[in-house]
């Protein structure tokens, strides 16, 4: 498969993002509520301890983004991903997993990457990781976990890439817009920019083709670059 992730239409979403939960342990998903709508940041609409539960629930269907747990005591909360992304196209889905390995099967890979995101569940004691998370999938991104950001793809296709570049790369993949990169590295955001633009070059990503979304591509191609350490995806699976 190319890295290419083509462009799709993003409807207008509100101010505050809503969203819901689907997790089968019912102290994690109240403590998971409770920390998000404390932000002020976004308002949760929804609250579901299974699948069968969130297919019917009314509040999908307000709903920007769905935190899905990928372990629905012994569902499939992959397959309720997409089941939901089917019934609500605009819809962005955050994964949560206890592990750090996750196999996609092709299709997601081919069809329906965009607006995805996978945390780990140690991930929820920071809330701002989260809340980018949100934010990139309402924006049709796609968003790893920091500590499944932090391998080194460079060495595979691209050994020509230097340190910085490689934590620039990682920095995208995790949701960081350009000036919270310039912000978190102390950098001037032309400079960020700039390097950014080197980034692309580099990965052989096309900036000036209007159907490229170029960070959801930077991002799908760290995700494989990475795999071999962090991240499993399966290309070609058989039934």
């Amino acid at each position: 498969m190319g890295t290419g992730a083509q462009m799709t239409a993003v409807p207008p979403v509100s101010v505050i993002p809503t969203v819901t939960l689907v997790e089968d342990e019912a102290l994690f998903r109240d403590l998971l509520c409770h920390a998000l709508e404390r932000t002020g940041q976004l308002r949760v609409v929804g609250s579901y301890g299974s699948a069968q539960e969130a297919l019917a629930g009314e509040g999908m269907r307000e709903a920007d983004v769905v935190l899905l747990d990928i372990d629905l005591g012994g569902e499939d909360g992959i397959s309720l991903g997409r089941q939901l992304r089917a019934r609500h196209p605009a819809l962005g889905i955050v994964l949560l997993s206890n592990h750090a390995h996750l196999a996609f099967v092709r299709e997601l890979i081919a069809a329906d990457m965009t607006g995805w995101a996978y945390l780990l569940k140690k991930s929820v004691r920071d809330v701002q990781t989260i809340l980018r998370a949100i934010e990139g999938v309402r924006a049709g991104q796609v968003v790893l976990d920091p500590q499944l950001a932090q391998g080194e793809p460079g060495g595979g296709r691209f050994p020509q890439l230097t340190a910085r570049q490689t934590e620039l790369w990682s920095l995208i993949t995790q949701g960081y817009s350009n000036t919270a990169i310039a912000g978190r590295l102390g950098l001037s955001s032309k400079w960020i920019e700039n390097a950014v633009g080197s980034l692309y070059a580099v990965l052989e990503l096309d900036t000036r083709d209007p159907q490229l979304n170029v960070r959801v591509s930077a991002a799908l191609l760290y995700a494989r670059e990475a795999g071999g350490a962090h991240l499993t995806v399966l290309d070609d699976l058989r039934e």
